[in-house]
């Protein structure tokens, strides 16, 4: 009789717990919800490109809208390009809207990191509010197809030997910045041949004016795809899995020991300064629901980009990872 009365009290007892374990699921469950839908734009959204149209900032800017407008029902959000200085007046803009959570910029490394190290501008990404990384672009050092430079070794030890020109956009782009790495770790230096752009520098590769040049995969893809240049070496972890690029060594492949964080051009959603956690949640969930439809995925592929998703504190910890990886290379880059 004892053991059948312990045992409907177990019974009685597990029930009990069963159904607490069940309503604190919900109620957590509810918490959560509660905390997403606790806040939502209650007016028209501004995405401001601090580029002119036409450029991968502004593809992603729109990108990123029709993907948010996809997957949240009711938003309205307009692009608008802010341009001057190099992005430092879109980013400056943003600054001046303390505290409003319908201001959002299409953000990247390059006006986001490095612009403030390199110049007195009134911004950094520490004082504006991190919202998610999207993607990332990549850095590869490329050459002309009838090269003599079969790897970025045959392209080292030409350096150790002679002068060798390389074509770069600017001081703190990150191809820059990919042949510095190269440089310190393989006691080597390259004579930079500045330009205004990838186009730029492409053509100056073909015309011979350089031996090699910096570019990312959407600058040089129709040129690889036509046989007119070759990567030597890309700055990526592992290699891209797709053809015309999956044959490119990554930088450890082609025998370089280097952190490829500071040769990484991220693409990401930055906001305004003071927002809430309920007003970061929103978008940082928007972004997430958008990272999983096929509209994403074709801004990937596309772009030939690689899916990389950080929200929140993380982003933040890669934001301040690329800004302590780029500030000494800077400082020694001539």
């Amino acid at each position: 009789m004892t053991t059948t009365k312990n045992r409907k009290s177990f019974l009685k007892t597990g029930s009990a717990i069963a159904m607490a374990c069940a309503l604190g699921s919900v109620t957590l469950a509810n918490s959560a919800h509660a905390q997403e839908s606790s806040w939502s734009p209650s007016q028209q959204v501004s995405m401001v490109v601090p580029f002119k149209p036409g450029g991968g900032s502004d593809t992603f800017g729109r990108a990123a809208t029709s993907g948010m407008e996809e997957v949240r029902n009711n938003i309205d959000i307009s692009v608008q390009n802010i341009v001057g200085g190099s992005g430092a007046v879109g980013y400056s803009t943003l600054l001046q809207r303390q505290d409003n959570p319908h201001y959002l910029l299409a953000s990247e490394t390059g006006a986001a990191i490095i612009l403030p190290l390199m110049n007195d501008v009134p911004y950094s990404w520490e004082k504006l509010t991190p919202i998610a990384e999207v993607a990332e672009d990549h850095t590869m050092i490329i050459v002309a197809n009838e090269s003599p430079y079969k790897s970025i070794s045959d392209l080292v030890d030409a350096a150790k030997e002679s002068q060798v020109n390389i074509a770069i956009s600017g001081k703190g782009s990150p191809a820059s910045l990919a042949f510095k790495l190269i440089e310190k770790d393989q006691d080597v230096s390259f004579n930079r041949v500045v330009f205004e752009s990838g186009s730029a520098n492409n053509a100056a590769l073909l015309g011979g004016d350089v031996a090699a040049a910096g570019a990312n995969p959407g600058e040089a893809i129709e040129l690889i795809k036509a046989s007119k240049v070759r990567a030597l070496t890309i700055f990526k972890e592992t290699r891209f899995q797709k053809s015309p690029l999956a044959d490119i060594p990554t930088i450890a492949e082609a025998g370089i020991d280097v952190d490829v964080t500071p040769t990484l051009q991220f693409r990401g959603i930055i906001a305004a300064p003071g927002l809430s956690e309920a007003q970061k949640t929103y978008w940082e969930n928007a972004i997430k629901a958008w990272s999983k439809t096929e509209s994403y995925k074709t801004y990937i592929d596309n772009n030939y980009l690689t899916p990389k998703i950080r929200t929140g504190d993380e982003f933040a910890e890669f934001l301040a990872k690329q800004h302590n990886t780029i500030s000494p290379l800077l400082k020694d880059t001539d």
